[in-house]
C-alpha cells in the first residue's frame, strides 16, 4: 500500500482546521486518518490535530499488539481499535473543550482507515469521506452524518439535491461536542489497482465527481494526483479547507 496526503487551506479561509495523519507498519499495512474542526477562535484546528494525535496513537499501539497475535480474528479486532480510537479521540476533545473556555463547542469529523494487505477497515463520524475507486467508479463507503443525509433516508431529498444544499455543511454527529461518540465502521475487499481516497469536505462540495475519477485513474504518480484535487477544488471555488489521502492497493 503506497498514499500521498496534501492539505491546503483553500481560497476563501484565513487558517487550516483540517488535519492528517498516516503511518506504515510494513508495506502491507497503513493507516490514514482525516479530521475537518469547526469551532470559534482556532477551536477547529485544536480539535482536529488533537484528535489526530490521540488516534494515531491509540491504533498504532493496539494495531501492533493485535498484528504480533496470529490467533486473533483481524476482522473482529481492527474495527474495534478504531472505534476504541475514535472514542479515545473524542474524549481527548470534549475534556479539552471543558478545561479551556475559549474551545468550548469545538469539534472535529474523522474518517479514518486501516489497510491490511487487500482488505480495507474504515471508521467514520461527520461527513468527511472515504471512497474507493476500482475499474473507473468511484464509491462512497462512508455514510455522512449529516442533515442532509437525513432528509436523504427520509426520502424528503435525493442524494443530488443533498450534494448542492445550502444546509449540506450542517453535521449530525460529531468528535468532541459530547462526552460520548458512537461511530460507525465498515470493511471492504480491495482490489489489486484499486484507489482509496479520503477527503474533507472540501473536495467534493468544490469538484465533480467526474473529474475525481479523472483525475485519480490518469497518469502521473500519488503526489501528482493528490496536487491535482487539491487544484480542481480550488478551481471550484476554494470556499473550505481540502485535504486529501490518496492510496493505492498494489
Amino acid at each position: 500500500m503506497i498514499y500521498s496526503a496534501k492539505s491546503d487551506v483553500g481560497l476563501r479561509r484565513s487558517s487550516n482546521q483540517d488535519s492528517y495523519s498516516t503511518f506504515s507498519i510494513s508495506d502491507d499495512v497503513a493507516f490514514m486518518l482525516v479530521c475537518d474542526g469547526m469551532g470559534g477562535a482556532n477551536g477547529g484546528e485544536v480539535a482536529s490535530s488533537l484528535a489526530c494525535e490521540v488516534a494515531t496513537e491509540c491504533v498504532k499501539r493496539d494495531l501492533e499488539t493485535v498484528l504480533a497475535d496470529e490467533r486473533l480474528d483481524l476482522d473482529r479486532y481492527i474495527p474495534r481499535i478504531l472505534t476504541y480510537a475514535a472514542r479515545e479521540a473524542n474524549l481527548a476533545v470534549f475534556d479539552k473543550a471543558e478545561e479551556t473556555p475559549e474551545l468550548s463547542g469545538m469539534g472535529t469529523t474523522f474518517v479514518g482507515a486501516v489497510v491490511y494487505d487487500h482488505t480495507l477497515y474504515a471508521v467514520n463520524v461527520g461527513d468527511s469521506r472515504l471512497y474507493v475507486i476500482s475499474h473507473g467508479k468511484l464509491k462512497q463507503i462512508t455514510r455522512d452524518h449529516s442533515y442532509v443525509q437525513y432528509l436523504v433516508d427520509l426520502g424528503v431529498m435525493t442524494s443530488s439535491q443533498a450534494e448542492t444544499s445550502s444546509k449540506r455543511n450542517i453535521i449530525t454527529r460529531a468528535i468532541g461536542t459530547d462526552e460520548t461518540v458512537e461511530p460507525d465502521t465498515y470493511t471492504v475487499t480491495l482490489e489489486k489497482g484499486s484507489y482509496v481516497l479520503l477527503c474533507s469536505d472540501g473536495l467534493p462540495t468544490m469538484t465533480d465527481k467526474a473529474e475525481v475519477v479523472k483525475i485519480i485513474t490518469g497518469k502521473g504518480t500519488l503526489d501528482e494526483k493528490t496536487d491535482a484535487m487539491v487544484a480542481a477544488a480550488n478551481r471550484g471555488g476554494g470556499k473550505d479547507n481540502i485535504t486529501v489521502i490518496l492510496a493505492k492497493c498494489e
